[in-house]
């Protein structure tokens, strides 16, 4: 199976932005999270992993402009961010992405994710942030 690399759109606020080190309120803006996904697609990208970084922070949600997002694409989308049970997992689905990927619930809630993976097979996907030898929750 060849490596797939999959270029992150993170959103936070309705906008595009990096982190540092996945640490909240480091956030640089760069703008329509849509113009930053289409210039991915346009240059190749076979997927675009999408993150509301505000589900994942707890401080809210971005899934409206996200779905918009998924649907104006021609590429696969991985949706990730705070989903962390049923109702965020249908929630995120719900945008037409392709999969999603489900972070540090896995590592807080393995059970459920052996259940939606029973559930939704290759739709549901598993991330899980490492820095050095240490497994992180929440970010890195």
């Amino acid at each position: 199976m060849p490596l797939e690399l999959l270029p992150a759109v993170d959103v936070a606020n309705g906008q595009a932005v990096r982190l540092v080190q996945g640490e909240a309120g480091t956030e640089t803006d760069y703008g329509d999270p849509l113009a930053a996904a289409l210039t991915w697609q346009e240059q190749g990208a076979e997927w675009i992993h999408l993150v509301d970084l505000d589900a994942a922070f707890g401080r809210g949600s971005n899934a409206g402009l996200l779905a918009r997002v998924v649907g104006a694409l021609d590429v696969a989308v991985e949706m990730s961010g705070g989903i962390r049970d049923d109702e965020s997992l249908a929630s995120a689905l719900a945008t037409g992405c392709r999969r999603v990927n489900i972070g540090t619930a896995a590592l807080e809630q393995p059970e459920w994710c052996a259940k939606v993976i029973a559930e939704y097979g290759d739709r549901v996907a598993i991330g899980l942030d490492v820095r050095g030898t240490t497994l992180a929750a929440r970010g890195w």
